[in-house]
């Protein structure tokens, strides 16, 4: 055989060896590598276990080229109760950082959220059993940047009345997990809503630039590490925010109109960030100078001792205090202090919203310290309701009977004082003036 054909026949040898190798090696590889099938399974097993709630992926896939990617699609987290709307989230894009995972590190350096929903009652039920960085087990262990850019498109936040708000942003981290910019918008808001977020330094405090209501104002917060949780404090001053285009970014509608001026605090505490917004707050100390009630003629309801439906207040100054508090049945809302001011009318009162609902009194005064007409409010904050209580109409009929006008209102006075101080149950429902 001719040295040629040797030649030949070697490369060929060469080349049948180094197929076979790469054969092998691509066996192994498959043999190693689970099958996309059976990576959503083991997904759904550590995050199911990580966040305390049953866990489906309907789609996973990955690829090496052009670029790493983790593709998850149609994620699923299901409370137990039958009633809880479940978290969906339409596609999930994570693209490794291959070179550090090769040195048993786990970092991202990009991950993407689409298309979820978020119900509020669901988020209530969930609870965080473990450090979800620490879920790689094993010889992979997390990066000192798990995650470097994260970005989130078309969030729906779901309320307990069903009400979806959609929002966007992105953030960049730093190390353990801290935000070093960050962004929220309120996508679709008719006015600019939105929150930037800055790191100051490599201390744990945070600039938050709040654009709402027309204004931009400052918030700051502070984070603690403490009993093996976090504490969170935060202030904001702000300056003649408008309320009625505020609410309207929210899709609400304000009961009142006008700029409102005053400080809020920020507390909250938890072992992870589930538990820090659970716990989360605020307490606010507002003053709007001027200021139009939007449901209901004050001066009309103390004629009519609470039969009058409807209308408007022009009001010279309102004050007060507004406090807000996680439930498990949803946010608690908590008026106090409560104080209005339009010409020689006066009125005083108290409320709690909860859940869209609304329940509180007030006492109007004609003449300020002189008399005062206690009135009851309920309903919902877009069905408000006021009205007489029961003892307080029994009082109402008694005073007209002594002297119209005036006695009245000394009447429905009296009689309300004396139903707070027997405690006497009130034996028919209030006659609501819408």
């Amino acid at each position: 055989m001719d040295t040629h054909v040797q030649r030949r026949n070697k490369g060929w040898i060469a080349l049948g060896v180094g197929v076979g190798v790469l054969g092998a090696v691509a066996l192994g590889i498959a043999a190693w590598i689970p099958s996309e099938a059976e990576l959503a399974r083991m997904a759904e097993a550590k995050v199911g276990a990580a966040v305390g709630v049953p866990v489906t992926i309907g789609r996973l896939h990955w690829q090496l080229l052009p670029t790493a990617q983790v593709v998850v699609e149609d994620v699923r987290a299901a409370p137990d109760a039958a009633d809880v709307p479940p978290l969906t989230i339409g596609r999930i894009v994570a693209e490794p950082k291959i070179g550090r995972l090769l040195r048993g590190r786990i970092a991202f350096g990009r991950l993407v959220v689409e298309d979820a929903s978020l119900p509020q009652p669901a988020m209530s039920g969930f609870k965080v059993q473990q450090d979800m960085a620490q879920a790689g087990g094993g010889r992979l262990q997390p990066d000192a940047i798990p995650l470097e850019h994260a970005e989130f498109r078309n969030v729906r936040w779901v309320s307990r009345q069903g009400k979806a708000l959609a929002y966007e942003g992105d953030v960049d981290f730093d190390p353990g997990w801290r935000p070093r910019r960050g962004t929220l918008v309120r996508s679709g808001a008719p006015t600019d809503t939105r929150l930037l977020l800055t790191r100051q330094g490599r201390e744990d405090r945070w600039v938050a630039e709040i654009h709402a209501g027309g204004r931009t104002e400052q918030a700051t917060l502070d984070l603690q590490e403490k009993d093996g949780g976090y504490q969170v404090r935060g202030t904001l001053d702000f300056r003649q925010v408008d309320l009625v285009p505020l609410m309207a970014a929210f899709e609400r509608k304000s009961p009142i109109a006008g700029k409102a001026t005053g400080h809020t605090d920020l507390r909250a505490q938890g072992a992870d960030p589930g538990a820090l917004l659970r716990s989360a707050h605020t307490t606010t100390r507002f003053s709007l100078q001027p200021a139009t009630l939007l449901t209901f003629d004050l001066e009309a309801a103390v004629k009519s001792a609470g039969t009058h439906r409807g209308g408007t207040t022009k009001l010279d100054q309102l004050t007060g205090t507004v406090e807000t508090q996680s439930d498990p049945g949803g946010i608690i809302v908590r008026y106090t202090d409560l104080k209005a001011k339009s010409g020689v009318l006066t009125a005083t009162g108290e409320a709690t919203l909860q859940n869209r609902r609304i329940k509180g009194d007030v006492a109007i005064d004609i003449v300020d310290g002189v008399v005062g007409l206690p009135l009851q409010f309920g309903g919902t904050m877009d069905d408000p309701t006021l009205s007489l209580s029961a003892a307080a109409l029994a009082g109402a009929a008694v005073g007209t009977a002594v002297a119209p006008g005036l006695g009245t209102a000394i009447g429905a006075r009296v009689g309300e004082t004396i139903r707070k101080i027997f405690g006497a149950d009130e034996p028919e429902k209030p006659q609501p003036v819408r």
